[in-house]
């Protein structure tokens, strides 16, 4: 790729300026034509060209609705309107294909009445073809423009004012074929051109308002769910997509959707999923406004993975350890066993009951476990106590009983701390960074030993290992 290939994203102020522009642009377009068309369609009597004065008129009209409605849309979300205010375009561009088939009718009216009734002489003057070829080369012009601005930007309005200007290069076209017919003698060709400028026009607001309902009415584009759909699957972390609603408001784009991922996930994991989603959505719709609601499932799931995952529910369990699983080879299901941490201001009673609804919880969810034993613990928290200082007799003894290990190199740092719910020992032990870390844990174990067969009075032992040379 070159460098700088790539576009600069327009920041959102300069897009509603442009945007803005372009209508402008639109309607200065359209009050050249209207006035031209008008004049010369009355000096020359001419129903084709008259017709297009009319259509230019509507078009004149619809780019004043387009300009005053991209204006609208261009303001920020407020409190009444929470998605922004671009079904202004959406209600602009179903008001311009009104104003289309009000001229169909109109065309369609007079040209049956001259071709029936009524007939006029139609001068196929140098002006008449002038102003038709003017016409079609600002409506080639102004059209390009809006067309290009509709796709840069996303706006509806802006394609709908363009397809009016490009139903009139067709349309100044056949009323150019019905001058010809006209001057060589052929003067029914006139009303006729008028009825190929009014089927043409139809066939315009047709579309125009078909695109128009479609998004009043919150439809999403065709294939764009499916296509969001598809590439969320390959997300990693992403289970199931079960829900994707699409809607537009004008230029703006809006997506939310219920992903299914695993129920293992962390708050911080599940956050960081649902970004990447985002990201991968906004790189099919860019600027899109995306919502991403992440539904817990469960898949490929250990039983220690359940236990934990539906522990997560109660609020009371503040954290389940130890969690022990074995399947029975007889009949083919499970006993599990696991420690369960419950706050500590909790009664007895109150305690018991949330195990019980865990358990309860268990055993519906997991249908083959044949039994289980929940063993109730004190979460950890803040205890109130002091820092105290042991004997010099007790710290001296419990030295030498240490170093007797000729792997502990040295221990220091020994400190006696009081709490609320009882004493708690905390030292350093100096070990040779030449062990590995499993000899070091094997190590720690032992004077853990050493010092709670040495302080029974101690509940708590903290052994730190320290690498020395």
């Amino acid at each position: 790729m070159k460098k700088g290939s790539s576009e600069k994203p327009i920041k959102p102020g300069n897009r509603a300026h442009r945007k803005q522009l372009l209508a402008l642009g639109s309607v200065l377009v359209g009050v050249v034509l209207t006035a031209t068309k008008f004049v010369v369609g009355i000096l020359t009597g001419s129903l084709g060209i008259l017709s297009e004065a009319l259509h230019s008129f509507f078009d004149l009209g619809a780019a004043l609705i387009t300009f005053f409605s991209v204006r609208i849309s261009s303001r920020p979300a407020d409190e009444t309107h929470p998605y922004g205010h671009g079904k202004a375009e959406n209600i602009s561009a179903l008001v311009q294909a009104l104003l289309l088939l009000a001229t169909c009718v109109w065309v369609v009216h007079e040209a049956v009445q001259r071709l029936t009734v009524k007939k006029v002489e139609v001068e196929a003057t140098f002006w008449s073809f002038c102003v038709m070829i003017l016409s079609i080369c600002l409506d080639l012009i102004i059209s390009r423009l809006l067309y290009s601005g509709a796709r840069k930007y996303g706006s509806q309005a802006l394609e709908a004012d363009a397809l009016h200007y490009s139903s009139d290069i067709l349309s100044s076209a056949v009323v150019i074929a019905g001058l010809t017919g006209a001057r060589c003698g052929y003067p029914d060709l006139d009303p006729i051109a008028a009825l190929g400028v009014a089927v043409l026009v139809g066939v315009a607001s047709v579309r125009l308002s078909t695109r128009a309902v479609h998004d009043l009415l919150d439809g999403a584009p065709r294939g764009l769910v499916e296509q969001i759909r598809s590439q969320v699957t390959t997300v990693p972390g992403v289970e199931t997509t079960n829900s994707v609603r699409v809607r537009r408001a004008g230029s703006s784009t809006f997506v939310d959707m219920i992903v299914g991922a695993s129920r293992l996930l962390s708050l911080d994991q599940g956050d960081r999923l649902s970004d990447r989603i985002e990201a991968q959505i906004k790189r099919i719709v860019p600027e899109s406004d995306v919502i991403v609601h992440l539904h817990p499932v469960s898949t490929n799931e250990t039983i220690q993975d359940a236990a934990r995952a539906i522990s997560k529910r109660f609020p009371r369990i503040q954290d389940v350890h130890n969690i022990w699983a074995y399947r029975d080879g007889q009949s083919g299901r499970y006993f599990l066993s696991l420690h369960a941490k419950i706050a500590p201001d909790l009664s007895l009673e109150d305690a018991h009951r949330t195990v019980d609804e865990l358990e309860e919880a268990l055993r519906q969810e997991l249908p083959e476990l044949a039994d289980l034993e929940t063993h109730l613990e004190i979460a950890d928290g803040v205890s109130s106590g002091r820092k105290a200082e042991l004997g010099r007799e007790e710290l001296e003894t419990l030295r030498a009983q240490i170093l007797e290990d000729p792997l502990v190199l040295d221990l220091c740092d020994v400190r006696l701390h009081r709490l609320s719910t009882g004493n708690l020992i905390s030292c350093r032990v100096h070990l040779s960074r030449e062990l590995s870390l499993e000899r070091a844990h094997a190590i720690a174990t032992r004077v853990e030993e050493k010092i709670r067969a040495s302080l029974p009075e101690a509940t708590g032992v903290v052994v730190h290992t320290e690498p020395v040379s």
